[in-house]
């Protein structure tokens, strides 16, 4: 028999699987609530309940935390138990609500608190949520998360026959080269002691240990309620992706069955998305997807990156230059297919249009041969801005004494967002006489001042034309004024309207 090592933990049965029970409702999983507050600034941590499950949150902050510069912050959320947790809720909570500039993965947002939902987090992984803000102050550069869970539990039937979970913890992937270790545990969430366990793992041709590719362990007999577990240890040999079969059974119980998959390379691959630089006013950003590929030489694999552009983002350049496909109407797939990789590197320069402000998630995917996959999530966020402009065209006006002229005034919206209720007010000196004027809403004539009504929306990258039908009464240069703008805030653009006498 191998060098196995075992272990003992007490599984417990909660209020609310036993009532179930006796309600005779039938459900395969019982739910056990945890929360864990976790107090401002705390490095590790972690929360300990009786079914077996710890949870660990690590705050730290990537760059120097400084008031009025850009500031990434992080939070790892990871399940060091033996039990998947379920239905999780990370919350962050401002006490001032930070100017945001970069979110991954995108919360959902509520006044000064942001909210992550997590539908699972299996036992020994972990998620990382990082953000980037604009500090406008102290209050901003303060961590104070907490998470609500609740811990999966298989409860018990009525069956007399053992009720054995097989769970299998253990990296899926590794070089090759070094130890694959795996914890093999089996929990018995039956009515009965499960007697005499046995656990028979066939390992593949890609990992080696010394009793051979047959692996057998005794556990002997698990009480209701309780598990075992045992510590694999061995050694990943051959490049390839593999799947080790593992039986688990008992004197007075069926057979149960689990395969664990891994994949043995003699390299890893990392993929991460960059912002490059913004434009707010246009909704144009560039985008970095960078690709570091470990202990591989460039040539000698079979290599592959891809990603999906969604709906509302427009692919305006690609560098290198990608082969499009389409994977709905709406979006767009990037594939980059053996791509050259320079000193274990690659890149590539995404430049992208929004029409209009919003979120956008990117998904990145590499595939490499022998290799496990990989893949990187970033959250695009274009906020809009306002850019409104009004011209005249032309500029100057020659006119005849005593003849009708026409005047041109085009108000144009060049941001990235709509525009409520802007007014726009003609001021006409002494010596010119509007006649007859028309435009996108009605207007009125106030001694010298013609006031047309608030324009209801001005969209973003549209314009309206107002134009004016005037009588110059005496010979000489004038200056008609437009007043422009929204609220309080006031632009004007001027026409000249040089007057000749008559001949």
């Amino acid at each position: 028999m191998p060098n196995l090592l075992m272990s003992n933990s007490m599984l417990n049965t909660n209020c609310f699987a036993i009532l179930m029970l006796f309600a005779g409702a039938f459900f395969s999983l019982a739910q056990v609530p945890g929360t864990l507050p976790i107090e401002s600034d705390k490095e590790t941590p972690t929360l300990k309940t009786d079914e077996g499950s710890q949870v660990s949150v690590i705050t730290r902050f990537v760059d120097n935390p400084e008031i009025g510069k850009p500031c990434t912050m992080e939070i790892t959320l990871k399940n060091l138990g033996s039990l998947p947790l379920e239905e999780l809720v990370l919350s962050q909570e401002w006490k001032t609500k930070p100017e945001i500039l970069e979110v991954n993965p995108k919360p959902f947002i509520q006044e000064n608190k942001w909210t992550w939902e997590i539908p699972e987090l299996q036992p020994g992984t972990g998620k990382i949520f990082q953000f980037k803000v604009l500090a406008a102050d102290k209050d901003n550069l303060n961590f104070k998360p907490a998470v609500a869970y609740k811990v999966a539990t298989l409860k018990k039937n009525a069956e007399t026959k053992d009720g054995l979970l097989v769970q299998v913890q253990g990296p899926q992937w590794v070089r090759r080269g070094q130890r694959a270790v795996f914890e093999i545990v089996v929990a018995n969430h039956g009515l009965t002691s499960a007697e005499n366990v046995t656990i028979r793992d066939k390992l593949p041709q890609g990992l080696r240990h010394p009793e051979g590719e047959l692996i057998e362990a005794t556990l002997g007999d698990i009480p209701a309620g309780q598990t075992k577990s045992i510590r694999l240890e061995t050694l990943a040999v051959e490049n390839g992706k593999f799947s080790q079969n593992i039986q688990v059974a008992s004197n007075n119980g069926e057979k149960k069955l689990y395969q664990s998959d891994i994949s043995v390379s003699d390299g890893q691959i990392n993929l991460q998305w960059k912002k490059s630089w913004e434009d707010t006013a246009k909704g144009e950003l560039e985008m970095i997807l960078e690709a570091k590929i470990d202990s591989i030489k460039a040539g000698q694999i079979q290599l592959a990156i891809q990603t999906v552009i969604p709906e509302g983002l427009e692919i305006v350049g690609s560098n290198p230059q990608a082969r499009f496909e389409s994977t709905a109407p709406t979006n767009k797939l990037l594939v980059w297919n053996n791509p050259q990789v320079i000193g274990g590197k690659w890149s590539a320069k995404l430049r992208l249009k929004a029409a209009k402000p919003g979120d956008w998630q990117l998904n990145a995917k590499a595939s490499m041969e022998n290799s496990a996959d990989t893949s990187s999530m970033f959250l695009v966020r274009i906020e809009g801005t306002s850019e409104i402009q009004g011209v005249f065209a032309p500029a100057t006006i020659k006119a005849t004494l005593g003849s009708e002229s026409e005047i041109r005034f085009s108000l144009k919206n060049n941001g990235s967002i709509d525009l409520n209720n802007t007014s726009v007010r003609f001021l006409f000196p002494d010596g010119i006489v509007p006649l007859a004027w028309n435009g996108p809403t009605i207007a009125g004539l106030n001694g010298q001042n013609l006031n047309f009504d608030d324009l209801p929306v001005l969209a973003n990258r549209a314009d309206k034309i107002y134009s004016v039908n005037l009588k110059g009464l005496s010979p000489g240069e004038f200056r008609v004024v437009v007043e422009y703008g929204i609220g309080n805030i006031k632009r004007s653009s001027a026409c000249s309207i040089i007057v000749s006498p008559l001949p």
